[in-house]
């Protein structure tokens, strides 16, 4: 099984080595992978340095464990989705957070779950039918299955 990994899922884990996400997906499980769009990773290495100001965090930090959770994670090339797994994504998002759409699109086309920390995006998202997003307490009743 594929998890597909927002990026306030990888962010969080950049800021705290020792946090329960980085862990997650630093921790190999037979049977379970971690994937997120090349997209995200793009957004994030942009907004690095804002991010470790705001956070009170060193770049240094953020990017050693960023390199970390790389190496964990497969990362997926944009171009595999197509503009029909785009616009469908954003039937679900328009009302929610259109930032998010590329996740959307992914889980949907590869039949991926999207492991996010946002519970308002998990919540609006099951509110309109779309039933492949879980939070970190439901990941970890996965994992404990495994």
């Amino acid at each position: 099984m594929t998890i597909l990994v927002d990026s306030n899922i990888i962010i969080s884990a950049c800021l705290e080595s020792k946090s329960e996400l980085f862990k997650i997906i630093t921790t190999p499980y037979s049977h379970l992978d971690f994937a997120t769009p090349h997209f995200a990773l793009k957004e994030i290495i942009k907004n690095q340095d804002g991010i470790c100001r705001k956070m009170k965090k060193s770049l240094e930090l953020f990017q050693n464990n960023l390199s970390v959770l790389l190496d964990c994670l497969f990362v997926l090339p944009d171009e595999d989705l197509s503009n029909k797994n785009i616009i469908e994504a954003e039937n679900f998002t328009a009302s929610i957070d259109i930032d998010d759409t590329i996740f959307i699109a992914f889980s949907m086309a590869l039949d991926l779950l999207l492991w996010t920390g946002d519970l308002k995006l998990r919540n609006a998202l099951k509110r309109k039918g779309f039933k492949n997003v879980i939070i970190t307490k439901e990941l970890k009743q996965i994992i404990k299955g495994l």
